[in-house]
């Protein structure tokens, strides 16, 4: 049994019958309890306002009222102090209207203070009881406040995180729904330095926070490659091995990659464990690739047709990186049309009807809607399922590629317009293990930049000097042979190979690059040098691997006016216009 002894608690006992409610009163002191008594309403009303009262024991005649008008103030004033009436007669109305209006007990004089009391403790009990879980409660919702509070401080922390630097596109439409306060789906898109455009789709193993934390290593990786110009396949090994060495054994990461390569006209597709990714292109067969399914909708409007890039990579995080293999798709970057990208959230959505959603469903929306599908769920979404049941993180995204075009096309379609006419000579040199590390190209793009070259034309320069510089490192300085990149386990070796040189690397090893401008030509002179001994003509040896590497002496060939490799072969002058 719970102490009733409590410092400055009270029962309160209101009788106008002297004799009774002394022989009450001494009991319950008797038993280590606070007693006030008082006579009448007025003064035990009173007594109320000024103590802590967790009891009234009252006779129901007094003689300025009756007990109803007591418990009719308790009511009123919300007061929820437990009551027992006593009463000389046990009249059934006046018991019922007592019940009525909140008494715990109903008690007849002469009262047998030994159940009396069995009662009161029995009371006191479930009051204390009552009051512990009212407390309880009170500091449950305090604890639920702070954390919703820091919840929301830190989804909002996350979201601006993962979103820095994320630009909206008119080309580029999203829905998204978190099944928790965290999402572990995310969309991202980044422009390259040579002006190529990003777009991933990741979806993290799990749900809430614990799904959100590889997401921000994702989206940290993704920024940092993407800003300093790396090729597709080797921001796809390096986030994978990122993945497998910080993410725990059951998390992973899948997602969909997809760039679209300007320079080569080009759609570069890596999916690795997501739902296919879905290209409608009207019917007209612009994506030529033997991998590639292509489906033909009997009700589809405008005889549409869709191509379905199906999974061929492991998701990320998966496989450690002497074994990961990541295998891209590469189609003719369509003019017009648009692509289609999803999580598994949607389609394994149960709907009201208790049944998944579909990819067949899915499919069809997007035959049907094409580049309006998010605006049809956006506003359609509740008749298929409700907000408060969602299973799983729902993300779709569609990339119009007619817009995409027209956006690349105008951002910069004027020529060189220099802020005045002269000349300029920027040259670096770097020896040293630093021409592994160091990132100069991102200061050559602003240089060109602040001069008032145009956009299109600095990332050309961007993509032709960072394809020269790498070729004078690879095959000049380090005299690596790209034909060991012709299957993945050879890139593997390759730039294993490449990083452990880094620290054998001296002074004596060095690239020289100068880039100098004359306005009167209207052109552009580049020159890379390097230590190495050349080759003597022979350029099979830096010979362009497009599966792989992504970079190439044939896209500096198309990307320039004039290519001239100088015997022996340590310095290849280019003249861009």
């Amino acid at each position: 049994m719970v102490s009733l002894t409590q410092p400055e608690h009270f029962i309160l006992v209101i009788d106008d019958d002297a004799i009774a409610s002394q022989r009450i009163s001494d009991f319950i002191h008797s038993k280590g309890y606070n007693v006030i008594v008082c006579s009448d309403l007025e003064e035990g009303l009173f007594e109320i306002t000024q103590n802590t009262v967790d009891l009234i024991l009252i006779n129901y005649w007094l003689k300025d009222g009756t007990a109803l008008a007591l418990l009719d103030k308790l009511n009123k004033d919300k007061k929820e102090t437990p009551v027992i009436v006593m009463s000389e007669t046990k009249e059934n109305q006046s018991v019922l209207a007592c019940f009525r209006m909140g008494v715990l007990d109903f008690v007849v004089k002469p009262i047998n203070v030994e159940i009396f009391w069995y009662k009161v403790e029995c009371l006191l009990t479930r009051v204390q009881l009552q009051h512990k879980v009212e407390h309880q409660r009170i500091e449950l919702e305090k604890m639920l406040y702070e954390k919703a509070r820091e919840e929301h401080m830190a989804r909002h922390l996350f979201e601006h995180l993962v979103n820095i630097d994320n630009t909206d596109f008119d080309f580029v439409h999203t829905y998204c729904q978190a099944s928790a306060n965290f999402s572990g789906d995310i969309i991202l898109n980044g422009i390259a330095p040579n002006g190529n455009f990003f777009l991933i789709l990741a979806d993290s193993t799990g749900h809430g926070l614990s799904a959100a934390m590889p997401i921000m290593r994702v989206a940290s990786t993704f920024r940092a490659m993407v800003s300093k110009g790396f090729s597709l396949v080797t921001f796809i090994y390096e986030l994978n091995a990122k993945l497998h060495r910080e993410n725990a054994e059951d998390r992973f990461v899948a997602c969909i990659i997809l760039e679209a390569d300007f320079n080569r006209n080009k759609l570069h597709i890596w999916n690795g464990g997501m739902p296919p990714v879905y290209i409608q292109t009207g019917g007209v067969d612009c994506l030529t690739n033997h991998n590639i399914k292509k489906i033909d909708h009997p009700n589809s409007v405008s005889n549409q047709s869709i191509d379905k890039f199906k999974s061929t990579n492991m998701a990320l995080g998966i496989l450690p990186p002497h074994t990961f293999i990541a295998d891209i798709v590469t189609v003719d970057l369509p003019s017009h049309g648009y692509a289609c990208l999803f999580s598994d959230g949607l389609i394994e959505q149960y709907t009201h009807e208790g049944n998944p959603f579909g990819i067949d469903k899915l499919k069809d929306l997007f035959i049907h809607f094409s580049g309006g599908l998010i605006k049809y769920l956006e506003k359609n979404m509740h008749e298929y399922c409700s907000a408060e049941n969602i299973a799983d993180d729902i993300t779709i995204c569609t990339l119009d590629f007619e817009r995409l075009n027209t956006w690349h096309q105008d951002r910069d379609v004027s020529r060189i317009k220099a802020i005045m006419d002269g000349e300029f000579c920027w040259d670096v040199s770097i020896a040293g293990p630093m021409l592994l590390s160091a990132d100069y190209l991102s200061s050559l793009n602003q240089f060109l930049s602040i001069l008032g070259f145009a956009t299109n034309f600095c990332q050309r320069v961007f993509t032709v000097v960072a394809e020269l510089f790498s070729n004078a490192i690879d095959h000049g300085v380090l005299k690596l042979d790209s034909r060991l990149k012709n299957d993945p386990e050879g890139f593997e070796l390759y730039h294993s190979i490449r990083d452990s040189f880094a620290d054998r690397l001296t002074e004596n090893d060095w690239v020289k690059v100068s880039i100098i401008w004359r306005s009167s030509q209207d052109e552009l002179h580049i020159s890379v040098a390097d230590s190495g001994k050349g080759f003597e003509g022979d350029e099979n040896l830096m010979a362009d691997i497009p599966q792989l590497s992504g970079r190439g002496l044939s896209l500096v060939k198309t990307l320039s006016k004039t290519y001239e490799l100088v015997p022996p072969g340590n310095i290849t002058k280019v003249i861009m216009e």
